[in-house]
């Protein structure tokens, strides 16, 4: 890779960090702001959001470290390849946020096949466990790599020392089944959700009362915002664990501008979310324009609801009436990211 498309890529990485880290903050600033946004949902977007600060955070010394410090050497060197440069803590949060689409997946498909009754709810006990699982499962999954991760004193470079090579074969194949697994598993919930709101209801709204319609109409909306993050984390994802599988295991070579392109899709995939949230979620969006300054005053007023529904029901009423007007507005070496 010549000097010049190194630096468009080092260049390309720094401002996706950025962006990362500003925009999935804001994403949990404004669910910690907003007492009405802090349902279920959200609660697992914030833990999405923080396992992909995650990533950002620690793959970033990867190759920033290369360009502006020498990397220090002998026992230091090591632990730091093993906590910070070596980029092991960034695949921790890569596991945590496929787990973490998986709970969404779950979460929606009970919201919207028991629309209204409280099969499948996800309590706050329920939420704690569900998040305490997806960082304890993401840890043990990545042990291996903080074991054999190392610093070469001559090269100047974290690499990965297995003792066989058939553990990187299974450590590619098992990443490619993190990502194949929760894709089906995604898919097949999804698609059950999206006939049930889109096909199967289809002309026969006149069963529901005008509340019930209004929050079918809410969750429609979040359900598409969801399956967009879902559809992109499938071609990010799947496109790179292809890539690393056919070049660890099938022994494929596609070339460093392939495999840096597969990585930077990992990164792209880690930034992104606040944006689907800002351009198909109506109430976010307006509360991302709010914590922005992009308004002079708070923008939201909440009137009392009487006689409110049931607690599922009432979360989901919030984002129903601020759009209803009801709430008024007052492995190559240039590969950055690899894995290996």
């Amino acid at each position: 890779m010549s000097e010049s498309t190194s630096a468009a890529v080092t260049t390309i990485s720094f401002i996706l960090v950025v962006t990362n880290v500003i925009g999935n903050s804001l994403v949990c600033w404004i669910i910690k702001k907003n007492r009405n946004m802090r349902i279920s949902l959200n609660y697992l977007l914030v833990n999405l959001a923080v396992a992909d600060i995650l990533y950002a955070v620690f793959i970033a010394p990867k190759f920033l470290v290369k360009l502006t410090v020498s990397h220090p050497d002998g026992l230091t060197g090591i632990y730091l390849c093993k906590l910070v440069t070596g980029g092991n803590l960034a695949w921790v949060g890569s596991a945590s946020s496929i787990v973490t689409l998986v709970a969404i997946s779950v979460e929606r498909y009970y919201s919207v096949m028991y629309l209204f009754n409280k099969k499948g709810k996800l309590t706050r006990r329920r939420l704690k466990v569900i998040i305490a699982i997806s960082w304890i499962f993401s840890s043990i999954f990545n042990l291996p790599v903080f074991l054999v991760r190392s610093f070469d004193d001559k090269s100047q470079q974290c690499f990965l020392s297995y003792p066989e090579e058939w553990i990187i074969k299974a450590r590619e194949t098992a990443w490619l089944v993190l990502t194949v697994v929760p894709l089906l598993i995604m898919i097949g919930l999804y698609y059950r959700v999206v006939h049930l709101l889109w096909f199967k209801n289809c002309g026969g709204d006149s069963q529901f009362s005008s509340k019930q319609k209004g929050v079918l109409r809410v969750r429609k909306r979040v359900t598409l915002t969801v399956i967009t993050v879902s559809v992109i984390f499938g071609i990010c994802w799947g496109t790179s664990s292809f890539i690393y599988f056919m070049i660890n295991v099938i022994s494929c070579d596609f070339g460093a501008i392939v495999v840096t392109v597969a990585d930077i899709l990992i990164l792209f995939n880690s930034t992104v979310n606040p944006f689907v949230y800002a351009l198909l979620n109506h109430q976010f969006r307006q509360k991302m324009r709010g914590t922005t300054c992009c308004s002079r005053s708070s923008p939201f007023r909440i009137h009392h609801i009487r006689n409110p529904p049931s607690k599922e029901l009432a979360d989901d009423s919030v984002a129903h009436l601020s759009q209803t007007g009801r709430i008024r507005k007052s492995v190559p070496v240039n590969a950055v990211y690899s894995r290996t």
